[in-house]
């Protein structure tokens, strides 16, 4: 049997509201390709939010390739509106990162630096489109214009410094994380295996490779994981197979697809799992009875089961007919020569209406697969959730069994013939898919309401 993914009981710091490392170097850039218009509205656009940085890169970028008067005009207007401040604020901002970065404070301290490389970037990158632009163009291009000239940063130095300041906060943030894990991870639980094991991944996502972060991550991850054995559903009195085993492994199927997107989650071997139920001589075949929830002691290598049931299922088979129906479609019923104004002979198609009457038969066919399900805790016995998933497969043909009148009147879709009813097995199948994913959307919300 394939293994099985563990999604439930991602408890406490299992989802984290704000996972570091938390920074970007990475400046805004103009969309390249577009036309002058379009860099200048955007441009007016960005002013109007007060989002000048932007709005003077637009500009810059407008006033590169403008060639019309009007044009270099208005991206001349946009960049006096929004260059100057742009440099002004950066720079501002700039000054007041770098006062709060002159020691080392945590993880802000990396994501700070981060910012002035950012905004030392971005204004170099101003600067480089501007100094594309053509001469003529920062010439006043209407009498009136002032033109613009702008003062070109040297921003090369500082964005070296600032660069060799992050690679250093970098470092200081992977030995603060690297620390807590070891203390996390010393005080023996599985939720403080969870946030070491986060600890450990910051401190190697800060500087690959860092000390042996990498171990000890997957060391205590593996303590700090929640792992689930799913049993096989009981099936019941079902007269359409094992529908039990066909719900667990579609949901085995969901559940592992999903694999790689929860952290704390460990996969059981099946085999495996039957061998240690059957070792400790447990009873979970009635677990999905209230009465038999008891303790059921604890199950080596295994957290939390899910067990459920499949107590209902059918497939209804229905047929109806014969319908009277009537169809009219506008054809060409005949063509016909004609001279033209040029006295040239053509010819045109003459439209009429068709009409026929048809005895109209319908298929329908109906499948249901309904399920319910409850995770226990297993030292404990303890329901920690439960609930039902229900899967339809609707299936529904019509079709002509006899007709009078004119055939082009009749729908070209219109089956001719009666058309078989689809397997049973088939719609068990899509059925049960869909039971299955119903319950698996509801573990998942509720892995993400106990994690928080």
């Amino acid at each position: 049997m394939k293994n099985i993914s563990i999604l439930l009981l991602v408890l406490c710091m299992g989802l984290t509201a704000f996972a570091q490392p938390n920074y970007s170097t990475k400046p805004y850039r103009v969309r390249e390709g577009q036309k002058i218009n379009q860099y200048n509205k955007e441009a007016k656009r960005l002013i109007k939010s007060g989002n000048y940085t932007e709005a003077a890169m637009n500009a810059a970028a407008a006033l590169r390739i403008a060639i019309k008067k009007g044009q270099i005009s208005t991206a001349q207007q946009h960049l006096h509106a929004s260059y100057n401040r742009s440099v002004q604020a950066n720079l501002n901002r700039i000054e007041i990162l770098e006062e709060n970065t002159e020691s080392f404070e945590g993880d802000q301290t990396v994501t700070d630096i981060a910012e002035i490389i950012r905004l030392y970037k971005v204004m170099k990158a101003t600067d480089n489109i501007l100094k594309e632009v053509p001469a003529k163009s920062l010439k006043g291009a209407k009498k009136k214009d002032p033109g613009f000239h702008p003062t070109f940063g040297d921003y090369k130095g500082k964005l070296a410094k600032a660069k060799e300041n992050l690679e250093k906060a970098k470092e200081e943030a992977a030995k603060m994380h690297y620390a807590e894990g070891r203390k996390l991870e010393s005080q023996g639980s599985k939720l403080n295996a969870r946030m070491a094991a986060k600890r450990y991944r910051w401190a190697n996502e800060y500087v690959p490779d860092y000390r042996d972060a990498n171990e000890r991550y997957e060391e205590v991850r593996k303590l700090g994981t929640t792992r689930m054995g799913l049993m096989k559903f009981e099936s019941g009195n079902s007269q359409y197979g094992d529908l039990g085993a066909i719900v667990s492994d579609k949901l085995l199927e969901y559940l592992t697809s999903k694999a790689s997107e929860l952290e704390f989650f460990e996969v059981v071997d099946r085999n495996q799992l039957d061998n240690v139920i059957k070792e400790q001589e447990l009873a979970v075949s009635g677990l999905m009875d209230e009465s038999t929830t008891a303790e059921i002691g604890e199950l080596k290598g295994v957290d939390v089961l899910l067990v459920g049931s499949v107590p209902k299922s059918f497939i209804d088979r229905q047929k109806t007919g014969p319908e009277d129906r009537s169809y009219s479609k506008e054809v060409t019923i005949r063509t016909e020569k004609y001279i033209d104004d040029n006295g040239k002979e053509k010819t045109r198609k003459i439209k009429g209406t068709v009409y026929a009457q048809a005895k109209v038969y319908e298929k329908k066919a109906n499948a249901v697969v309904s399920c319910s399900y409850k995770v226990i805790d297993v030292k404990t016995g303890t329901v920690l959730y439960s609930g039902t998933g229900t899967g339809t497969d609707d299936w529904r043909k019509r079709w002509i069994g006899s007709y009078t009148g004119d055939k082009r009147a009749i729908p070209t879709l219109m089956k001719k013939r009666e058309p078989d009813y689809p397997s049973y097995d088939r719609m068990i199948n899509v059925s049960s898919s869909k039971a299955a994913n119903q319950v698996y959307n509801e573990l998942l919300g509720f892995a993400i309401k106990v994690g928080k």
